[in-house]
């Protein structure tokens, strides 16, 4: 009797580290090109997600992956890249879930939550079904500025985050970089 006492309690402890990894497990990345570093002969470098459905400009080299969440099945398509400075631009395909919020205006506020940071900016339109939210938040050592797209099934965002000392750095790259989302095939 002991015996099979004992088997119960290590075959539930195994399944409990089974279930316990499963769900911790992180999300598995699939990665397509690393490093790309092909400029269009304006120090801009034209990004094409080799799995999602959107192409844009970054001023850095970059790298294009796809992400799956173990536990939810979710598959995200990211480009990014970060300068040797800190700067990272990055743009990301989502799924849109009961997780994403219903009104993208829930967003900046959770931002606004924080004391520590001052979001400012703020600027929202809609039209055709599609739903833009941009605005900036910094706090004392860093800043982002953020666009999400919102499309019937799918969230888009776009982020700069740098260190507050490459202001004017970014400053100079964000409207074009922002501006140069486009869906693969319109223009």
């Amino acid at each position: 009797m002991p015996i099979s006492i004992l088997r119960l309690l290590a075959s539930v402890l195994s399944l409990a580290l089974i279930v316990s990894t499963s769900a911790t497990a992180e999300p598995k990345l699939e990665m397509h090109r690393v490093g790309v570093n092909v400029d269009d002969g304006a120090g801009w470098y034209p990004a094409i997600s080799t799995k999602g459905s959107f192409s844009i400009l970054l001023p850095i080299p970059f790298n294009d992956f796809t992400t799956r969440d173990p536990g939810t099945g979710e598959v995200s398509h990211v480009v990014g890249g970060r300068s040797s400075e800190g700067i990272k631009f990055t743009a990301v395909e989502l799924p849109v879930t009961a997780r994403t919020p219903v009104d993208l205006a829930a967003i900046p506020k959770s931002f606004s939550s924080d004391p520590a940071n001052k979001v400012s900016d703020v600027s929202r339109n809609t039209k055709d079904d599609v739903d833009n939210l941009s605005f900036s938040v910094a706090n004392s050592a860093t800043a982002a500025h953020f666009r999400y797209i919102r499309m019937k099934g799918t969230l888009y965002t776009l982020t700069i985050e740098y260190p507050n000392a490459y202001r004017d750095v970014v400053a100079e790259k964000k409207d074009k970089f922002f501006g140069s989302f486009k869906l693969k095939g319109k223009s």
